[in-house]
This record gives C-alpha cells, sequence and structure tokens, in this order.
C-alpha cells in the first residue's frame, strides 16, 4: 500500500532536516579549518550556520503543528552547539603531511 500524503510529508520533514544538520556539520568543519587563516570569515560562517539552524528550528515547529507530535531525531537547541565542538579541521589536499 503506498504512504498517505501525511506519512509521505513526516518522511520529507525528517529528510530535510537530516540534510540541514549535515550541512551544519559540514560549514562546521570548514568554519574550524578557516578561521585559523582566516579570522575576518568567522562571523560569516558562523552565522550561516546559525540560520541553517534556524530553519531547522521552523521545520520543527512546522512538523508539530502539522502532525500534532514531536520527532525526537529532530532539532534540539543544543545541536548547534554540540555541532561546533565536534567538528574537524578538513585536511589541505595541497599539503603533503
Amino acid at each position: 500500500m503506498p504512504p498517505t500524503r501525511r506519512e509521505y510529508l513526516k518522511r520529507r520533514c525528517r529528510q530535510t532536516d537530516l540534510n540541514l544538520h549535515n550541512a551544519q556539520v559540514r560549514l562546521a568543519s570548514i568554519y574550524k579549518t578557516v578561521i585559523v587563516q582566516h579570522p575576518e570569515l568567522g562571523p560569516r560562517l558562523h552565522a550561516l550556520i546559525g540560520t541553517i539552524d534556524g530553519c531547522r528550528r521552523a521545520l520543527l515547529l512546522y512538523y508539530r503543528g502539522s502532525f500534532a507530535g514531536t520527532e525526537k531525531g529532530l532539532w534540539n537547541s543544543e545541536d548547534m552547539d554540540i555541532i561546533l565542538e565536534q567538528a574537524q579541521e578538513v585536511p589541505d589536499p595541497h599539503y603533503e603531511y
């Protein structure tokens, strides 16, 4: 039996949140790498990470309003801090270690 429109939208919300989370993780890694040599880019990258965090929060609010439930895998208020803490520097492919 094909999924209902409701199930389809719930699945798409979870997929969208996961993709936004992955984008945050990648930007945090770039932030950690770039901040050393180009500190002027730090505030811009941090703002982008914050914007994505806001999008994830809005998606959670949409999810709660549309489906009257909570999804444990969606946005959490501590996510951005955890992502920035766990970010690792991206190795430079042109630099030989």
